[in-house]
């Protein structure tokens, strides 16, 4: 958490601090990211960013939380008592793409830290993580069930449970799937992402049964 010193600063020193933080952690291997760097392109002296923040790790988790901050923006305006949870998974592909298309470095910096996170606070990070999704999708399911979009003979902790680790494994396929043919996931074809991602609504919707 920030010092009280960095939410006294005028909005646009501390939008350059954030957005140099997020790029740095976003490119660098944890241990190679250097406070001068970032002090020196925010034209400040490397004392002041420890009169903004405790300490590296604190710098860290707040570019992390930054970064799902900016993309929680994207969906904000969704009213989930009106929308199904099928509808959002479908556009929450189209969504992420646009994430990564407007905000490239966050992009990395989440997808760096849910999957191949690479500082001492490894456990952490992804307990952070999993902790902002699951609130989300936690609100998103009591109120499709509330508004009849999905079964509520089915408790929601266990469909919660299954869309986590379903949208988690998915997001993980593509981005080792990008590493394979070395390039990234914004890369892969928008041919390749709508099929997949109708495959996955049917496997959401109807499961693997022929029945």
């Amino acid at each position: 958490m920030p010092k009280k010193t960095f939410f006294n600063l005028p909005i646009e020193k501390k939008q350059k601090i954030t957005n140099a933080l997020i790029k740095h952690f976003a490119y660098k291997p944890y241990n190679q990211v250097d406070i001068e760097d970032i002090a020196k392109e925010c034209k400040v002296a490397k004392g002041s960013m420890y009169q903004y923040f405790e300490n590296k790790k604190d710098m860290y988790f707040y570019a992390i939380n930054e970064a799902i901050r900016t993309s929680l923006d994207m969906i904000e305006n969704y009213n989930f008592e009106d929308i199904s949870l099928f509808e959002y998974v479908e556009r929450s592909f189209e969504l992420t793409w646009n994430f990564y298309l407007k905000n490239p470095s966050a992009y990395i910096l989440l997808e760096k830290a849910a999957f191949y996170d690479d500082s001492p606070y490894k456990e952490e990070v992804q307990e952070l993580l999993m902790s902002k999704t699951k609130a989300l999708l936690s609100n998103i399911i009591l109120k499709n069930q509330k508004s009849g979009f999905i079964r509520d003979d089915i408790s929601s902790e266990l469909i919660l449970i299954f869309l986590e680790e379903a949208t988690w494994s998915l997001k993980k396929f593509l981005i080792e799937l990008a590493k394979t043919k070395g390039i990234k996931v914004s890369d892969l074809s928008k041919e390749y992402i709508a099929k997949i991602s109708k495959e996955y609504m049917e496997l959401i919707k109807n499961g693997i049964s022929r029945v």
